[in-house]
């Protein structure tokens, strides 16, 4: 039976894991044939690799911070799942000032920007929307998943004292956007970086961890290019009785959740500002203010608001599906009344 490292203050110097640490490059296909790591940048790691496992459930968060990552799993699974090569059709701005309308791969978007800098856009509520968020949310998994720039010895995401760093010298360098001062956005990028960074632990450990071994042989079979000192951190916390206990009740959690994001690699944000784009074509107004072709039904202002661009919450998201289905309803149904008064004149021509 393996042996069980326990985590303990005594097996940890805070100093030498703040040390430098080699990271696996994205790029690179040098791995150990057995211990297939893949960076969690897009290009996911093949169905046959991989065990039956649920890689978010072993990772142990709060109770809010596991409520509060739910509606982003589908969206970090299909991110798993999507090639670096899609290109998405952004706006840059560059060092002159000059803004370009161009299309970009996450694989570009990486390369040293030379004063170009990608710029971002945000729902009422400081989510980023469009392909801009795509391409985001892109990069943030190249990032997430560098050991270079976060070690894995941390046992928190949060206590990784390297973010601050990473989002300046990195994020702020490649896309351009106003901060706000509640530091929403900066929570939300810190909140992507985090996925990465917790996908791609339970990757290594899934992977390289074999439970027939010892500790001390999985220690020694530790993957290139983390050191061995981190990886021993690691799975004393990984495989202490506390971590392992918290890690089934996050798969009961899981297991007990009733909705799902259908919305495939899309967020919920953007999925919401298409919705809006649908919802503004079907409302377009006549001089009159009603819908087009209709004489009937709320103006885009009555649904929206005269300021607003889209629903800021759940409710109203639902409230606008709702509006668009009782239009579209509405617009069948006189089709239908036309086409029978059509009916009826075509067969009043005939008898005359």
């Amino acid at each position: 039976m393996p042996r069980v490292g326990h985590f303990t203050k005594k097996a940890r110097v805070d100093t030498a894991c703040q040390q430098p640490q080699v990271g696996f490059d994205a790029a690179s296909t040098s791995q150990r044939a057995d211990c297939p790591i893949l960076p969690s940048n897009g290009s996911g790691a093949p169905a046959s690799s991989r065990r039956d496992l649920d890689l978010e459930a072993d990772e142990v968060d709060s109770f809010d911070q596991h409520v509060d990552n739910l509606f982003a799993a589908s969206d970090a699974q299909k991110r798993k799942e999507r090639k670096t090569t899609e290109f998405w059709d952004v706006k840059t701005i560059e060092f002159d000032g000059t803004i370009k309308q161009i299309k970009l791969s996450v694989k570009e978007a990486m390369k040293p920007p030379n004063g170009r800098k990608i710029l971002l856009r945000f729902n009422s509520t400081l989510q980023p929307v469009g392909d801009e968020a795509g391409l985001l949310s892109g990069v943030m998994g190249l990032l997430g998943s560098d050991y270079t720039k976060f070690p894995i010895c941390e046992k928190d995401w949060r206590k990784v004292h390297t973010r601050d760093k990473v989002y300046n010298e990195s994020v702020k360098e490649m896309f351009h956007f106003e901060e706000d001062s509640r530091g929403i956005i900066k929570r939300i990028i810190f909140k992507m970086l985090g996925r990465a960074w917790k996908e791609t632990r339970n990757i290594l450990y899934h992977h390289c961890y074999d439970p027939e071994l010892s500790l001390e042989e999985n220690i020694e079979n530790h993957p290139d290019r983390i050191t061995t000192d981190h990886w021993r951190w690691f799975l004393d916390y990984h495989n202490s009785e506390e971590t392992q206990e918290k890690c089934k009740k996050n798969v009961e959690n899981q297991s007990k959740q009733h909705y799902t994001h259908t919305g495939g690699s899309k967020s919920l944000a953007r999925l919401g500002e298409e919705e809006n784009d649908l919802l503004a074509q079907a409302l377009r107004k006549e001089h009159s203010g009603r819908v087009c072709g209709m004489r009937l039904g709320p103006t885009s202002s009555q649904v929206f608001g005269m300021n607003s661009h889209q629903p800021s919450n759940g409710f109203k998201r639902e409230e606008t599906q709702r509006v668009l289905l009782e239009l579209q309803a509405e617009l069948v149904a006189e089709k239908l009344k036309r086409k029978a008064v059509e009916d009826e004149v075509a067969a009043g021509k005939v008898r005359m």
